[in-house]
């Protein structure tokens, strides 16, 4: 059980906004608009910490909560949609500009951005005794961590867009063109290193899930993948791991269970807290179990019966070796003990299987309380492998790729040739974090992407299709915004 205070949220912005991130068990209370104003405002430490929980809070609603989980495991082929025609649309690798997932993927990292540059900008200008240091240090990097995490989103599904770094006003400029991608990376690559710098290794049990320097070393580690700095990728994944508080769960499942959130594995993770409050933008939990359970199967088993949306393919269940524990760890298939007492026949869906790793039982909430894994200590793994490789020290690469295989029950790997340290890393990414929200940019990052589709599914991924299409309804408020090559 969660053990947090509760804490009252208010943010007056040029906005009106009034909204609240979960931070364990803190949850988003509305207080009315008229009840402060922006002068008022900005005065004490808790005046700047609830301007960063609203930032905050825009990762879970059209973020972590669908939209971002859709264009990271969708495109891949390895999560099947049930319906809807914009994923039916995704997994075609039909991009389509009006797709919906493209824009709320779009404005929920817009929000975090305009929200985080409010709270640098207040900062920057607060006046002696209206934020004390190590709050103005703390506040100052989480906010540069979401806006960096924001933009590393933006830059890996649509290349180059629009920067804003300033608080914006009724006087700022509408129409803004995009921004070269590499200068993006560069704005993303400073923010962590700023937030790095500033945050700290852990928190008290009131602020579990606020961003820590080894998230904001992850991050940036995989922000210099991007831009092909392998030494100063090693570098940052060296002082996260030098920081001293990850470690892999032993037991898979456990990593991910709802009672043993914001664990050792944890690099970052969206909070969730189901408010009750119903459908809409107020609630603060969401339908991933759902969305994973097999349609039907009874509210004994799954919340909601189970509505079966997102389902593996046969390739993904192939692709474990045998005896490998994260398959029954996550992907549910006939054979296989009772889940929660249900027992798991090919006639619940329409690929014979169902995934388990966010639906862990019947729960009568609203909506799932269940946190929502940015990134985790074993893929911070893999990618150091990665780094390592890329550097000549292949034979380093395959202690990493080993200590994650070790967790899963397998045998070690023999040390191979550069290339196929790679094609294992490869393998262990899709197996490890299948249902997550990497999958597919570790295959656009690679140039994997068309290899593995064609070959897995006999889909043709258009070069051009690494990037997603700018959303439409952007096109059409911003005159300044140019549509990405191909579409």
């Amino acid at each position: 059980m969660k053990q947090f205070k509760k804490i009252k949220i208010l943010l007056a912005s040029i906005f009106g906004i009034a909204v609240a991130y979960s931070c364990g068990d803190q949850f988003l209370e509305t207080v009315p608009q008229n009840a402060i104003t922006d002068a008022a405002y900005w005065k004490n430490d808790k005046d700047f910490e609830s301007g960063v929980n609203a930032a905050y809070f825009s990762l879970q609603w059209d973020g972590a909560s669908f939209p971002w989980f859709v264009l990271a495991n969708i495109p891949t082929g390895d999560v099947k949609p049930n319906e809807n025609n914009d994923f039916f649309s995704i997994e075609a690798l039909n991009f389509l500009a009006t797709n919906g997932e493209f824009r709320n993927s779009w404005s929920a990292c817009y929000q975090i951005i305009t929200r985080s540059n409010l709270v640098v900008s207040r900062i920057e200008k607060a006046a002696a005794g209206e934020i004390s240091a190590p709050m103005k240090q703390r506040l100052s990097g989480e906010a540069k961590f979401l806006r960096g995490f924001a933009y590393f989103n933006l830059a890996r599904m649509f290349g180059g867009v629009p920067l804003i770094t300033d608080e914006q006003s009724a006087n700022s400029a509408i129409d803004v063109a995009k921004a070269p991608v590499e200068q993006i990376w560069q704005q993303v690559i400073k923010d962590l290193t700023d937030a790095a710098a500033a945050l700290p290794a852990k928190y008290d049990d009131a602020n579990l899930g606020r961003a820590t320097k080894g998230a904001a070393l992850g991050y940036l580690a995989y922000a210099q993948m991007y831009v092909k700095d392998w030494a100063k990728a090693a570098k940052a994944s060296e002082d996260l791991v030098a920081v001293g508080t990850y470690n892999l769960v032993p037991d898979y499942k456990k990593s991910f269970a709802q009672e043993n959130e914001n664990n050792e594995e944890t690099v970052f993770e969206v909070q969730y807290r189901d408010s009750q409050l119903g459908w809409g933008p107020s609630r603060n939990g969401h339908y991933f179990p759902q969305h994973l359970a097999p349609r039907g199967i009874g509210e004994e088993y799954a919340p909601y019966g189970g509505w079966g949306n997102q389902l593996p393919t046969d390739q993904i269940v192939k692709a474990f070796e045998k005896n490998d524990k994260r398959r029954q760890a996550q992907i549910l298939v006939e054979g296989d003990p009772a889940y929660f007492g249900f027992k798991m026949e090919k006639k619940w869906t329409t690929t014979g299987y169902c995934f388990t790793k966010w639906w862990q039982g019947p729960n009568t909430n609203d909506h799932s309380l269940i946190n929502l894994k940015q990134l985790r200590f074993a893929e911070v793994l893999l990618n150091y492998a990665e780094i390592q490789n890329e550097l000549g020290k292949t034979a380093d690469a395959y202690t990493h790729i080993n200590r994650v295989r070790a967790r899963a029950g397998l045998a070690a790997k023999v040390v191979g040739t550069k290339a196929q340290c790679m094609d294992d890393i490869m393998q262990e990414r899709r197996v490890e974090t299948v249902c997550e929200y990497n999958n597919w940019y570790q295959l656009t990052r690679t140039g994997r992407a068309a290899d593995f589709l064609r070959k897995e599914y006999g889909r043709a991924l258009k070069p051009f299709q690494v990037l997603f299409p700018i959303p439409q309804a952007e096109l059409d408020i911003n005159k300044a915004l140019v549509q990405n090559p191909g579409y």
